[in-house]
């Protein structure tokens, strides 16, 4: 990844474009940490939450594909740093804690650490389809958004059981 310059992204429709290729590097990344992370659960409802979310996210990439498609032809990711400094410290867990609810605690954080950024990302991309006027866009982002927003809901239900399981 080259040096960020001021004329990188002269004007919104750039930065959109930019911010659909970070997101599409962002799902690839989730769809190969996932199966690790299924991998490594102990829960079964956590395991579940996790083999489902691979296959949103892999719609994800999908429509991403297609956003990018309709903007310029080009399907290739842009290299998310931020989140692969997160997938990194999620690893670190599973290297670092035994199989068990104490290792399930911890792939939960890490799982919601990038549904937080993924939803900021979203929230963005979809605000600024929107000034874009590009309206099926938003649409779409804002699909992504909804169900990002539920698989962090539904970790958040996981982690009351799995928090207290880990505490004892």
């Amino acid at each position: 990844m080259g040096l960020i310059t001021p004329n990188d992204f002269p004007n919104l429709r750039e930065l959109y474009t930019a911010q659909l290729r970070y997101l599409l590097s962002a799902e690839n990344q989730i769809v190969d940490g996932l199966p690790k992370m299924i991998d490594h659960a102990q829960e079964t409802q956590l395991r579940q939450a996790f083999q489902s979310h691979l296959q949103e996210t892999r719609n994800h990439v999908t429509r991403l594909q297609r956003l990018l498609g309709d903007l310029m032809n080009d399907f290739s990711d842009k290299k998310d740093s931020v989140l692969a400094a997160i997938i990194s410290s999620g690893e670190n867990i599973t290297k670092e804690s035994d199989p068990g609810a104490v290792r399930d605690a911890g792939l939960i954080a890490s799982a919601q650490k990038i549904e937080h950024y993924e939803i900021a990302s979203y929230g963005s991309a979809r605000d600024w389809a929107e000034q874009l006027g590009l309206r099926e866009h938003a649409q779409i982002l804002q699909e992504t958004l909804n169900e990002e927003k539920h698989a962090d809901k539904l970790l958040t239900e996981i982690s009351h059981t799995a928090n207290a399981t880990a505490a004892v």
